[in-house]
């Protein structure tokens, strides 16, 4: 695999980008603050979240409510039915899905900004 690419995939599986280190368990509405292994800011400040907000939306919203749609387009569902679900898949899933969505934020941004990797744990 490309260095891009095993970052994405580290990071995606809950391990850190840099070192590879398994992340520990936390609440599913949070991250560590710091990689146990090397150190490496995973919470930084100044509208970093942002990225794990555009990832969550899209999982949601291109993800759990087209299957919706196509329950409701196959008649497997009733319009008020699969309405319900999706106020309940909207609420419900972007907390659910927060730390898999920073997961995979931090493997896109490291991706795509891998010399980022190679500073000190303090930076931000």
């Amino acid at each position: 695999m490309s260095p891009r690419r095993d970052i994405l995939v580290r990071a995606a599986r809950g391990r850190c980008p840099r070192c590879d280190a398994a992340l520990p368990p936390s609440p599913p509405w949070d991250i560590p603050p710091r990689c146990p292994g090397c150190g490496l800011v995973l919470r930084r400040e100044g509208g970093f979240f942002l990225g794990a907000l555009v990832w969550n939306y899209g999982l949601v919203a291109f993800g759990a409510l087209p299957l919706l749609l196509a329950a409701v387009a196959l008649g497997l569902l009733a319009p008020r039915q699969a309405g319900w679900l999706a106020l309940g898949a909207c609420l419900v899933l972007p907390w659910l899905l927060h730390r898999l969505a920073w997961r995979l934020w931090l493997g896109t941004y490291y991706a795509c900004l891998p010399d980022q990797l190679g500073r000190g744990p303090t930076d931000d």
